[in-house]
């Protein structure tokens, strides 16, 4: 690549502090290690060999950058200022309108230097001044003396007013600095970065901290390998105690603090990161204050050391715009790193089959990354003691744990290798259902309960399933709707698009093999079978049928917010009803041990339109000694009270005629015998139902009432 070099060569008045020139458009602002000592030589000796750079040098500002172009008439290049200097009411703007790089360098040493400095040349390869592109003076500024603002002036580059820097290109840290670095209030249009070579893994060492407070950040943040606070060897400097500060800090774009090491305390208070940002691999000795913070995008705190739990901050910070589909994004837009161009690099593209097993590798290393970074985070608050913010981290740890099943499903052929067809086969079917209890277990946790952090949620989803259950018993009640064919065709119908629609959902998103499914399409086909075989009418069947429906309509719930909405606000309504009209269906246990107080009893309703002659013949047929001789001539309305209820008790009996009764009872009842049979039967049919239907709504709601006191006792201050 060509250099494209504006020589300058122009060195700050006794600092030894050069500014090289423009390269490829950055301001090289470079310290010579070599002219430093020399111009600080005797105060070095007088120190006893002790780095105090407050004595030794004055602190690097672009007031007296702006002004050692400005005289030199140094500071244009092609017709634009280099840096430009605005004042406004309140402060003053220095404008960079190129990029900026500080850098050291050891310039020309002399034949007959002292050993004992050469040594200390090739050691203090840092950058050694105090750098300070901001100030910042709070209260009244006409109480300060005369003598004192000269001073701010010379060593600051303060003139009364405060000031800050704007950089419009990249800004390159490319050194190791003994004394501080101040950048607050600040703003940066493009990247920052301690790495002028992208890749490089060198650490870059502020002895005495940063200060990056107020700032903008427009661009990517490049702090990887970053240590702040690092002591000089043998004690040899005078203050590494200064705090490391990004406080309210705007970050727009990525920010990369991977493999960094925080020996004194840091502090990100209220700052907002709108993209990704990386802690992994970071070590925080001391305090780590992230109070206030709002992470719009998933952070990444895997493997992350803090030396003092009880000295992370974590209170207050912003979480809320974190869910599923921001992990699932993670994964997708960060899993495709060096690692994987390196091990993708030499695949053609013909090699799909290779390429989605690389892919499915990476993508699982990112969500295992994911879910230990959720990890580390809850195991600080729960050492803090603050379970409810813990389970906040611990519901993306489950996230994360959901996305790493829906990955391994997908790449169960990687995982399996047999030499053996059918035991491979039998491996697979095996480790895909495992996989698929658990993918399910962690899919209607999340979806009913946030995992149990969402009490209003689990509220829903159980006012829910009521409705659906009055739903069915209202239905099994509506006679016009049993009795049609046509209705049996239509669910039918209905229940195999669902089915079909969801294994095609499964089978598009690759969450686990079709064989799986293939499995479950066959129970449901054989139980579809059993079903005509042994009720041998499409009554039944519909009610059977209608169990599905039900649970297809419960799917609904779990997509789609504004479908969500009006299937839990029509919940609610049915809710009411219920509650107001029939609130024994809320019972999940009245259907299993007494199903006729949730149903109408046909029978019950034929009787009661009987005359009382009908009604007496009628209960000598069903008891069980039967003599159509036995005759009341007079029958009060207690005797034919009873009379019914004994017809009630023995229906079975109704069913139950030898070939002679069942003769005698047709002539004598006529077409009534058969519509109190039809009766007799479908109440049946219905009690069944409901009874068998009765045991999987009692569960369901038995767990709905466990996850909702769990719920409840996890956000209140009853302990678990």
């Amino acid at each position: 690549m060509i250099r494209d070099i504006y020589n300058i060569d122009l060195e700050i008045p006794n600092s030894g502090i050069f500014i090289k020139g423009l390269e490829n458009e950055n301001l090289i602002i470079s310290l010579d290690i070599v002219k430093f000592i020399k111009i600080n030589g005797e105060k070095i000796k007088s120190f006893g060999g002790k780095l105090d750079t407050g004595e030794l040098a004055k602190p690097l500002n672009p007031y007296i950058i702006y002004k050692t172009l400005e005289e030199n008439h140094k500071n244009n290049f092609n017709g634009v200022k280099i840096i430009d200097k605005i004042e406004e009411e309140n402060n003053i703007v220095y404008y960079f309108n190129f990029g900026l790089t500080l850098d050291t360098f050891i310039g020309q040493i002399e034949e007959n230097i002292d050993e004992i400095l050469l040594k200390k040349i090739n050691k203090m390869k840092n950058f050694i001044s105090f750098c300070c592109f901001s100030y910042e003076i709070v209260g009244d500024v006409t109480s300060i003396l005369p003598s004192e603002l000269k001073n701010l002036k010379n060593s600051y580059g303060y003139e009364g007013k405060n000031y800050k820097s704007i950089f419009k290109k990249e800004v390159y840290i490319n050194y190791s600095c003994l004394e501080r670095i101040v950048f607050s209030n600040c703003e940066f249009k493009s990247k920052v970065s301690l790495h002028a070579v992208d890749g490089s893994n060198k650490k870059i060492a502020f002895s005495n901290g940063v200060d990056f407070s107020n700032c903008v950040f427009e661009d990517e943040i490049n702090f990887k390998f970053f240590v702040s606070g690092t002591p000089l060897p043998d004690g040899k400097y005078y203050n590494n105690e200064k705090d490391t500060i990004f406080k309210n800090c705007v970050f727009k774009k990525r920010v990369d603090f991977h493999n960094s090491k925080f020996v004194n305390s840091v502090y990100f208070n209220n700052s907002y990161f709108k993209d990704y940002v990386d802690f992994h691999e970071c070590k925080f000795e001391k305090s780590a204050c992230f109070y206030g913070v709002t992470f719009e995008k998933t952070p990444n705190f895997s493997a992350c050391y803090f030396k003092e739990q009880k000295a992370v901050n974590l209170t207050n910070v912003n979480i809320d715009n974190l869910d599923f589909e921001s992990v699932e994004k993670y994964i997708e837009d960060n899993y495709q790193d060096e690692t994987y161009k390196n091990e993708i690099e030499n695949i053609h593209n013909e090699e799909k089959e290779k390429i989605n097993q690389i892919n499915n590798k990476h993508k699982l290393r990112y969500a295992k990354n994911l879910k230990d970074s959720f990890r580390v985070i809850k195991d600080v608050l729960i050492s803090q003691n603050n379970i409810l913010e813990a389970q906040e981290w611990h519901k993306l740890e489950l996230y994360a744990k959901e996305k790493e099943t829906m990955i391994k499903a997908t790449s169960i052929n990687d995982n399996i290798d047999s030499k053996n067809t059918t035991a491979k086969f039998l491996k697979e079917e095996l480790y895909n259902f495992t996989e698929w209890i658990n993918f399910t277990l962690l899919f209607v946790y999340r979806n009913t309960s946030s995992h149990h952090t969402s009490f209003l949620k689990i509220l829903n989803f159980t006012v829910v399933m009521i409705a659906l259950y009055a739903l069915l018993l209202f239905w099994l009640q509506n006679d016009s709707v049993v009795k049609s064919v046509f209705g049996f065709i239509v669910a039918l119908f209905f229940a195999t698009v669902i089915i079909i629609a969801f294994l095609s959902f499964i089978a598009r998103k690759n969450i686990f093999k079709l064989c799986t499914f293939r499995i479950f399409l066959i129970v449901s086909m054989g139980y579809g079978v059993f079903l005509l075989l042994c009720f041998q009418n499409p009554e039944s069947i519909i009610i059977c049928c209608y169990i599905l429906l039900a649970s297809s309509i419960s799917l609904m719930f779990f997509y789609g917010k504004y479908r969500r909405f009006f299937i839990v606000a029509f919940a609610y309504i049915i809710f009411f009803v219920v509650l107001i009209e029939k609130p024994q269906f809320i019972n999940p246990f009245i259907g299993v041990f007494s199903s006729e107080k949730l149903h109408e009893n046909k029978i019950e309703k034929i009787i009661q339109d009987l005359n009382s002659s009908s009604v007496i013949n009628l209960a000598k047929i069903s008891h069980k000694d039967f003599n159509l001789s036995w005759y009341y001539q007079d029958i009060s309305f207690v005797e034919l009270d009873a009379a019914k209820k004994l017809i009630v008790e023995n229906k079975d009996n109704i069913l139950d005629l030898k070939e002679q009764n069942l003769t005698i009872a047709t002539e004598f009842l006529g077409k009534k015998y058969t519509e109190i049979s039809k009766a007799i039967k479908q109440d049946e049919i219905t009690s069944n139902v409901i009874k068998s239907t009765s045991v999987l709504y009692s569960i369901i709601l038995l767990l709905c009432i466990f996850s909702l006191q769990k719920t409840a006792r996890k956000n209140s201050i009853v302990p678990s």
